[in-house]
């Protein structure tokens, strides 16, 4: 069933992308190379790098009327770039020969003209990957990657010393992206597949994280609106697409499968409640206009695949990836309505959370017409372990909490059916799910 559901939502991208002919909000602009692009990075409207394979970094500075190569003075590639103004930047890259496979950790890229000259040197741990940099200001630098190490500087790089990271569930999972929302507070995201999507939170300028499980999938990408404010991207190939939200600073997460196949990468507002993700190798765009309640698929132009983008303002865009395209948001088309996705269906059910969980976890589903519902749990042989509902239930959002204490650890299934009586005969939607105990 998993393989089918992922082979059909394929077929629906495709056919999304081909019925498509009206004007694109993307357009492609000239590209100085054809090496993979994996990220994009503006600290204005008019200056921006863009990092891909083989040490490219471009620059422009006139808000990409025009793109050059700059020297990096690296051959592999760039995996995060971050710049403090026009001037000040640093970036990440992955140390290794490919003939033999030989890794050496990651080398810290620095530039003070813009990337006109830039330093490096290799990082002191040479078995961790470094995944993301960002800095508050000149002096103050946050790096993480691998294992789920945090590092921070107070002397713009000179130094970098561990962070104290809490975890009390899980330890070891990838950071992947890092966002500060002042000089104290800051967030990171990140995770495992098939295990875990992760935040990490620091209330005192990233000496200390708290680590928490927040999903079932990693996560790639964080925007951070304020303190309370904010938006993870991730998922996998076999749920897809998903995205995680707070309001109230990471006390309470919510989890959703977006819906369709594909993996966020990258994710960046365009005004207060409209914000586009890039999905990778699905060469489209998922967008939405009422801050993530639900999302729209928009294919990219000449089927690009998408890695990384970003928005400067609400005129301004940008979006790179593989084979050195970029493309440009085409202020003027602002209509997103037209090829909205079909995914809507009578009934919802989302991962339980938190997922793997000791001793409870909540599950969440939505109904969007009034069914008749039964939702079991089950253990991996099929045994029914209880039934949490049996009842007819009118549209709207169910949350309820399970408690495994007196189970031993493991998969457990999590089965609903939706129909129009109790009778299990005539019950038109079953969904079901994984959950994991670990004690």
């Amino acid at each position: 069933m998993k393989l089918l559901k992922i082979i059909c939502t394929i077929l629906f991208v495709l056919g999304i992308s081909v019925s498509v002919i009206s004007q694109q909000q993307w357009t492609a602009v000239n590209s100085p190379t054809g090496n993979d692009l994996w990220n994009v990075f503006f600290c204005d409207t008019l200056n921006g790098w863009i990092g891909g394979d083989t040490g490219v970094i471009i620059r422009t500075s006139n808000g990409g009327i025009s793109w050059n190569l700059q020297n990096s003075g690296v051959q592999n590639f760039i995996k995060s770039v971050f710049f403090l103004n026009k001037d000040t930047g640093f970036a990440l890259s992955w140390e290794f020969d490919k003939n033999p496979p030989n890794y050496y950790g990651t080398r810290i890229l620095s530039t003070t003209n813009g990337g006109n000259i830039w330093s490096n040197y290799l990082f002191r741990d040479t078995n961790l990957f470094l995944n993301t940099i960002y800095f508050t200001d000149s002096q103050n630098g946050f790096m993480g990657g691998s294992e789920g190490k945090l590092y921070y500087t107070s002397n713009s790089g000179t130094d970098w010393i561990r962070a104290t990271v809490d975890s009390a569930l899980v330890s070891g999972f990838p950071v992947e992206k890092i966002s500060f929302v002042n000089s104290s507070t800051g967030f990171a995201a990140g995770g495992a597949f098939d295990i875990a999507g992760m935040i990490w939170k620091t209330t005192n300028r990233g000496r200390n994280w708290r680590a928490d499980i927040v999903g079932p999938e990693p996560l790639n990408d964080i925007y951070v609106t304020n303190a309370n404010e904010i938006l993870c991207v991730g998922g996998d190939y076999e749920y897809g697409a998903s995205r995680i939200t707070t309001t109230n600073g990471g006390i309470n997460w919510n989890y959703l499968e977006i819906g369709v196949f594909g993996i966020c990468r990258s994710v960046d507002y365009r005004t207060s409640s409209e914000a586009w993700i890039a999905l990778g190798i699905v060469d489209s765009f998922l967008v939405t206009t009422n801050n993530g309640s639900s999302w729209i698929l928009r294919p990219a132009p000449d089927g690009a695949q998408l890695f990384s983008l970003t928005f400067t303002n609400e005129r301004n865009g940008w979006a790179v990836g593989k084979n050195g395209k970029i493309l440009k948001f085409n202020p003027d088309i602002t209509d997103i309505t037209e090829e909205k996705a079909n995914i809507t269906e009578s009934i919802v059910l989302h991962q339980n959370y938190p997922n793997p969980f000791n001793p409870a976890t909540r599950i969440t589903y939505e109904l969007r017409d009034s069914k008749f519902i039964t939702l079991s749990i089950f253990d991996i042989l099929g045994n029914e372990i209880t039934t949490l509902v049996n009842e007819k239930q009118n549209t709207g959002i169910y949350n309820l909490d399970f408690n495994g204490t007196n189970l031993a650890s493991g998969i457990y299934i999590v089965k609903i059916s939706a129909g129009e009586s109790n009778n299990s005969g005539i019950k038109a939607t079953i969904k079901s799910a994984k959950m994991l105990l670990i004690k």
